[in-house]
């Protein structure tokens, strides 16, 4: 109890309680009493009692929250900011099973200013406006501030409210009291030093970020005068995505370049290898390799620094897509080269996992492979495997028959895991161009100056 007294000390000493916001901003006490001037995530209240915050560089104070009645935990993403910094975008997100509402309607936001010293302030940035944005089903969901000029270096406090409740916050779970005797949504409001009953009527949460700090990334999307929530949706998001799905597509062909190697270098050792004159036919390659070849550079040979390896071939694995995918990007999207007449992506894949399914794999090809022998033996079949006389042959048999199987293991990777990881990313961009909501308007933004 000696804690929660000494909070509530400092608390009338700061003028942060409930009464004295009221009294600073003129506002009236009661639903709309969202000072929540300080209930904020342990790490940013932590990096505010520290004296730690650098309002010069530090644009984010709370990477995480949880909503105040449900306790859904959510994440913020970052603070993003247009060229001139007078557009600012917050974006967080929930978990992709969390049970929220994909509505933009049923958000809206409250600014508040605040200090380093946990002191409520007016916001100095003038004429500030706001609109909320729900990006599809993703669980990700962002704030538009548009400013008359650029942000002014401050903290800004901003309380995220949710008007529509999709999960039962039971009493058992929600709202049960712990050791001290105080609720979680109670708790959370002593930590932070304040006391907002809105946060009990409402599910709120509550961050702190600061638009005019150096780290405050700049995207491209937040410079057009039209705001596109789809392309800010891939400059924040899924950019990074698709680039993690391209790093790997661009490995794995690099592997396979070297399984190529391995083929040449060991056909070449089974064409000159003999055991008493007697050698081995080269075999047929599997179909998945005729012909195959990995084209380009990567990234350390050429010059530019950026790989152009890709693969050139005629034969596309079972289940396999196989797409230019350099030259283009999931904004712009590959799904229309891709889909028959109709076809949808969810149809797209289950067809090519109905193929993958129903066809042999790259081990069972080589299983069926034959290995004769100059003389019209076979290696496999007319010797043991305990001859030792005709060692050389298995060796080189076997290290030709590996790579085989090496390459077929990771063209089929390549084509099926690695191409549907690009096309994931595609699909999330076509689900938030298609259904991204938008909540604009007056009444979208609470401001108190």
């Amino acid at each position: 109890m000696k804690l929660k007294e000494t909070l509530i000390g400092l608390r009338k000493k700061f003028k942060l309680d409930s009464h004295h916001t009221i009294e600073r901003f003129g506002i009236f006490v009661g639903v709309f009493a969202v000072v929540g001037a300080l209930v904020f995530s342990a790490s940013g209240a932590s990096a505010f009692r520290a004296g730690r915050a650098d309002l010069a560089s530090l644009a984010l104070y709370t990477p995480t929250f949880t909503t105040s009645k449900t306790q859904l935990p959510g994440d913020v993403d970052g603070v993003y900011v247009s060229r001139e910094r007078d557009r600012a975008l917050v974006v967080m997100h929930f978990e992709p099973d969390a049970q929220i509402s994909y509505s933009a309607e049923d958000y809206e936001a409250f600014l508040l200013g605040s200090s380093e010293d946990l002191s409520v302030k007016p916001v100095k940035t003038p004429g500030i406006t706001g609109s909320v944005y729900v990006f599809g089903s993703t669980g990700y969901l962002g704030l538009l501030l548009d400013a008359e000029q650029p942000f002014s270096r401050q903290i800004l406090n901003i309380t995220m409210r949710a008007n529509q409740e999709l999960t039962y916050a039971a009493e058992d779970t929600a709202d049960v009291a712990t050791e001290d005797g105080t609720t979680p949504t109670e708790q959370a409001t002593t930590d932070a030093g304040t006391e907002d009953e809105s946060f009990s009527k409402f599910d709120q949460w509550e961050i702190f970020v600061n638009p005019a700090a150096s780290e405050a990334e700049e995207i491209p999307a937040l410079d057009s005068i039209a705001f596109d929530p789809a392309k800010a949706f891939y400059d924040v998001v899924l950019h990074q995505r698709e680039n993690t799905a391209r790093t790997a597509l661009d490995n794995k062909l690099g592997e396979m370049r070297a399984d190529l190697s391995q083929i040449s270098t060991y056909t070449e050792d089974l064409e000159k290898t003999k055991v008493d004159g007697v050698g081995i036919m080269k075999p047929e390659e599997p179909g998945y390799l005729a012909g195959d070849q990995i084209t380009g550079q990567s990234a350390e040979e050429a010059d530019s620094g950026e790989s152009t390896l890709a693969l050139k071939s005629e034969h596309v694995v079972p289940g396999g897509t196989d797409i230019p995918w350099r030259a283009g990007n999931v904004y712009d999207g590959y799904f229309d080269e891709l889909l028959a007449p109709g076809q949808t992506t969810s149809q797209y894949f289950a067809k090519k996992a109905e193929e993958e399914q129903n066809s042999s794999s790259a081990s069972s090809d080589l299983s069926t492979m034959s290995w004769k022998l100059t003389d019209g033996s076979d290696l496999t079949q007319d010797y043991a495997t305990s001859d030792v006389t005709m060692r050389p042959l298995v060796n080189v048999m076997n290290n030709l028959s590996t790579a085989y199987g090496n390459y077929g293991t990771h063209k089929t990777e390549y084509e099926t895991t690695l191409m549907a990881d690009l096309l994931a990313v595609e699909s999330d961009m076509r689900d938030v161009k298609a259904n991204s909501s938008t909540r604009t308007g007056e009444d979208v933004l609470t401001v108190y100056y």
